[in-house]
């Protein structure tokens, strides 16, 4: 998913290693940096933010936490608190990234969502509010124009197995085919062999996949045994530059891989709150984020819940090598040369 945003280069590329050689050392090192220079570095490097606007899921995938570690709160959303205060926060800076509005929700079970992205939509105007959806809250075409009215630019609908069950491919056309139909989209053959289509509802640009997470899918700081690769991990990872985090609670995590619920945290990195007066900003360069950043930014083996993630391990896209290169150890190791 990425019609309204596009990148003809990765991260790396165009935020570290670019021609004006201009990547900020203070995102490796920890310093108490100040307001202003910490919302400099947000503005400049965070492309995504991931914003979990509800608590429940109405499925259990098994290449999913939520298949053993339960969302079954149905009333639980996000305070309007976290809420308003990430938004206003990222209006100083006039955000005009991408904004994910679910982690490990069903965002469209929510009963606020329309309205809360009717706010976000008109505080950020520039940023691209996207989500991603096991489509089964979306019963016709007009659902999808509402979503568009509310100001969402885009949504990604998958098609998952029952309840525990594995991924079948007849299965999952039989999905297509009724989705299709209760959307009056004419599923063409092509579509349907690919498992996979797109459309417009006015700007909404709408894709519908068939993808088997439960083969392409990430081990989620190893909650999915089935899924965890057998070597660890030594590639470096973007994902505490690039993204900025935060679950249904205010607690930001290290990356949108990280699970979080009501009984269980495996890492936090902070907490968006009232009692705090932290902002996203100041949470953004602060020690541990800043020390994530640094661990994760060469070719040693990694460590913690990041040793067994296959983040871009085993899904380049095609005819694009983001690491393994010489070239590209040299230089990162010449940059934390300079910490």
């Amino acid at each position: 998913m990425g019609h309204y945003i596009k990148h003809k280069e990765n991260y790396w590329k165009r935020k570290v290693f670019n021609e004006k050689n201009n990547f900020d050392l203070d995102l490796l090192k920890y310093s108490d940096l100040d307001e202003e220079k910490s919302k400099q570095l947000f503005k400049k490097y965070v492309e995504l933010v991931c914003l979990e606007m509800s608590y429940y899921c109405n499925r259990a995938c098994n290449y999913c936490p939520v298949a053993t570690l339960e969302r079954d709160d149905k009333k639980l959303e996000i305070p309007d608190s976290v809420l308003d205060s990430v938004i206003n926060s990222l209006k100083e800076i006039n955000y005009d990234g991408r904004i994910s509005l679910n982690l490990f929700n069903e965002p469209l079970a929510s009963r606020n969502i329309y309205n809360n992205i009717s706010k976000i939509s008109e505080k950020l105007p520039k940023a691209i509010l996207s989500l991603n959806s096991n489509g089964d809250y979306i019963r016709n075409i007009e659902w999808l124009e509402k979503l568009n009215k509310s100001g969402l630019k885009e949504i990604l609908i998958t098609m998952h197995p029952p309840r525990n069950k594995d991924w079948e491919r007849e299965y999952c056309e039989n999905q297509f085919k009724r989705f299709a139909k209760k959307i009056d989209h004419n599923l063409n053959k092509s579509e349907l062999e690919n498992l996979k289509f797109s459309f417009f509802v006015d700007k909404l640009f709408v894709e519908v996949v068939g993808t088997d997470w439960g083969v392409k899918g990430n081990p989620r700081g190893g909650e999915i045994k089935n899924l965890i690769p057998k070597n660890n991990r030594i590639n470096p990872c973007e994902k505490p530059m690039r993204e900025f985090v935060i679950s249904y609670d205010g607690t930001v995590q290290l990356c949108c891989h990280v699970y979080h619920n009501k009984d269980y945290s495996k890492q936090v990195i902070s907490k968006i709150s009232e009692e705090k007066k932290q902002s996203i900003f100041k949470i953004y360069t602060n020690k541990a984020l800043s020390l994530s950043r640094k661990n994760l930014f060469d070719y040693k083996e990694k460590k913690g819940i990041c040793q067994k993630c296959n983040h871009y391990e085993t899904n380049f896209r095609k005819g694009e090598e983001f690491f393994v290169d010489e070239k590209d150890k040299t230089m990162r190791q010449e940059i934390l040369n300079k910490i």
